[in-house]
């Protein structure tokens, strides 16, 4: 519209009637009970002065009829709830009039379709029930709303198709937001408690941006570059001009995102500068919008095609809504946008090759969890030579993967849960990358070695076909997370993992590695999380995790699984003293001994699974202070003494399973029938379990 605006200057006036009409029923919402007076009703706000009887009818319906004819679009969208029957006759009968006047205007006197439907009205108004009556106003009202959308775009003829649709659109969700803005009080923006509410929340979201930021990915700690208009517009756009194309822009992302039933809209829609509007920053106080942050808000329909008309935009954040339909590749045309961010929508169909145009400016880019289909587009992905992050995880991209080895400035690549093949890229050493997940996908070959030079702090490839051994050599300082887990890798475990510092999470689990089970990795104090189950692995636990009260205290182990292997032993009483743990897996080795007869942390216990072991002796008592365990799995062992009947009912127990063992269960049957449940039992016989007779089994 505004390519076209610029052929000629009389265009201005249609623009502001364009304005009007497409979009008028956007503002039923933010009008008060008094700006809407005359309009709550068909006409009922001059005539609450008006005589009795037929005169006060025909000054409604006169005041209804100038409302018609000034905008059929928002009358459109109205309920006619409250109107009465006579108003609506008279306003039906007035409004075929005119569409028949208007007709025969633009036939030269010629009756047409509309003058034969006016006649039609005339003949049967009287006759009509107050449904039919509605209708017919809803037929001259879409007639009139639709026949002014052609006017106004005749300079390009306009076809009808897109009329229609245009009229559609605009009279949807018109009504949407007479149906929920509609009923708000006198105050527009709400209650006072009301408004008092969101100021408290705008104020704590800008507290925490200050603070934290928008997450690592955010632009918070980034600040919009300065940019002339005319680098962006072009140097015969006015300032006006600018401001309408990015006002309509801004309209059209409401309108077709369900803009009425946002969480926030602040301000949207008003009169107000759009640079006031909520999620809207701007360059200069009323023009040149850089970001717009939707994110979290209720989005809904398709990804609105206005959002390349803003031409000044850095940064759009629409993520964590429930977009639809297929991205831009007119997207790319926008030469200062940073950050494309819409992760966690319904996205479908492929990634355009536009949206990575040479040049690109584009910074951070995530389209994660979508439904994006088919492959990354290689050759114009590098293209985005100052690229630092790139999202596309849980999806279902196939192909190959780019290589991204060879973008300098790319730090984080994410494309985990998708179907991609090939193979590993091999970085250089002066790679900047720093977080790498394929996670999930198809890859195949051998893992390449981390240059101790690179700034690795994730590397994350479980869940492929990747094949080989993993290289003794040294790793990087900053690594925190490795992940192989789920692939077909074989040989021994480097022990150069237990040099890494900052080491939080390592998974080799799933995978066909044998020898000794690398209990230096293990005594790590950064280490967290530590798997290497579904393997080969020989050899014990390390009896000793720490030396000292101040470095037992230090140790962060939370979560360790080396279940399903071939170690020996007893279960480590250093272990379980570990004030972090939470979920302790044995199962499925060779373990023997007791158990740890005290001193368990039990305080974030949530899991303990000893099962398919030679563990003897008695279940520690202490177990019953675990008021967070939900796991509890002791079969396939050798206990034999009496079990603690408080440690079988811990009430936050999911699983519980002590089959396969010769546990003394006197205490607990002596416990059970003397308690009030089993004398209940005994004095009801309804509430007695017994045995099933033999034609029942």
């Amino acid at each position: 519209a505004m390519r076209r605006r610029q052929r000629g200057g009389g265009m201005r006036v249609f623009t502001a009637f364009v304005v009007f009409v497409a979009f008028a029923g956007a503002f039923a919402g933010v009008r008060g009970d008094a700006a809407r007076g005359s309009r709550a009703t068909l006409g009922a706000g001059r005539a609450r002065e008006a005589p009795s009887g037929e005169v006060k009818e025909a000054a409604r319906a006169g005041e209804a009829l100038r409302w018609v004819v000034e905008s059929p679009c928002d009358v459109y969208s109205k309920s006619f709830a409250v109107e009465s029957g006579e108003a609506l006759r008279r306003v039906t009968v007035g409004a075929s009039e005119r569409a028949c006047a208007r007709e025969r205007a633009r036939e030269s006197g010629k009756d047409s379709q509309a003058c034969a439907a006016y006649k039609d009205v005339v003949a049967k108004i009287r006759t009509m029930s107050r449904d039919d009556v509605i209708t017919t106003l809803r037929l001259v009202l879409h007639e009139a709303c639709q026949s002014a959308a052609m006017e106004l775009s005749d300079p390009e003829k306009r076809s009808a198709a897109e009329a229609e649709e245009f009229v559609k659109d605009a009279v949807r969700r018109s009504a949407e937001e007479e149906a929920t803005a509609g009923k708000s009080s006198a105050n527009p923006w709400g209650s006072n408690e009301e408004i008092l509410a969101r100021q408290r929340e705008e104020k704590l979201a800008k507290d925490e941006e200050r603070t934290t930021g928008r997450g690592i990915w955010g632009w918070s700690r980034d600040v919009a570059q300065f940019r002339e208009f005319s680098d962006a517009f072009g140097d015969t756009l006015s300032r006006d001009s600018i401001q309408v194309q990015e006002r309509n822009a801004l309209m059209d992302i409401y309108r077709r995102t369900n803009g009425a039933n946002w969480r926030r809209r602040d301000r949207w829609m008003s009169a107000k500068s759009y640079c006031t509007w909520y999620g809207v920053t701007c360059q200069d106080a009323d023009a040149g919008v850089t970001f717009v942050d939707l994110r979290d808000n209720n989005l809904r329909g398709d990804v609105p095609q206005a959002i390349d008309e803003l031409r000044m935009l850095q940064g759009i954040d629409m993520s964590h809504n429930r977009l639809e339909g297929r991205l831009s590749p007119m997207i790319g045309e926008l030469k200062a946008l940073r950050y494309l961010l819409v992760r966690s929508n319904e996205l479908y169909s492929n990634i355009p090759a536009g949206v990575f145009r040479k040049d690109s400016a584009l910074v951070h880019v995530d389209l994660s969890d979508n439904m994006l289909s088919g492959a990354i587009p290689q050759k114009e992905f590098m293209n985005l030579h100052n690229l630092r992050m790139f999202n596309v995880s849980v999806n279902s991209l196939s192909g190959g993967l780019p290589d991204v080895s060879k973008l300098p400035m790319l730090e984080v690549f994410s494309a985990s849960t998708n179907s991609l093949r090939g193979e590993l890229p091999h970085f250089e050493r002066d790679s900047n990358m720093r977080f790498f997940d394929v996670s999930k996908n198809l890859m195949h070959g051998t893992i390449p070695p981390l240059h101790v030079q690179m700034p690795w702090v994730l590397f994350d490839v479980s869940g492929n076909s990747l094949s080989g051994e993993l290289l003794p050599v040294e790793f990087p300082r900053t690594l925190r997370v490795f992940s192989v887990g789920n692939n077909n890798l074989n040989g021994s475990i480097p022990l150069t993992f237990g040099k890494l510092p900052y080491v939080e999470h390592l998974d080799f689990s799933s995978n066909k590695f044998t020898g000794m089970l690398p209990s230096t990795v293990m005594r790590k104090p950064s280490l967290r999380y530590f798997n290497a189950s579904q393997n080969a692995l020989e050899g014990e636990l390390p009896q000793s995790f720490y030396q000292g009260e101040k470095e037992r205290s230090a140790m962060k182990l939370a979560e360790l699984d080396v279940s399903h292997n071939r170690l020996t032993g007893e279960l480590p009483r250093a272990l379980v003293e570990l004030e972090n743990i939470r979920v302790i897996n044995v199962a499925h080795n060779k373990l023997a001994g007791e158990l740890p007869s005290e001193h368990w942390s039990t305080r974030n216990l949530i899991r303990l699974d000893v099962k398919a072991n030679a563990f003897t002796g008695r279940v520690p008592p202490s177990l019953a202070t675990a008021r967070k365990l939900e796991y509890l799995d002791l079969s396939q062992n050798r206990f034999t003494a009496r079990i603690d009947l408080s440690v079988l009912t811990i009430p936050t127990l999911t699983h519980l399973d002590v089959a396969g063992n010769d546990f003394d269960w006197t205490n607990v049957a002596k416990a059970g029938a003397s308690s009030p449940a089993a004398s209940r039992a005994r004095q009801d016989p309804s509430r007695a379990i017994k045995p099933p007779r033999a034609d029942e089994l």
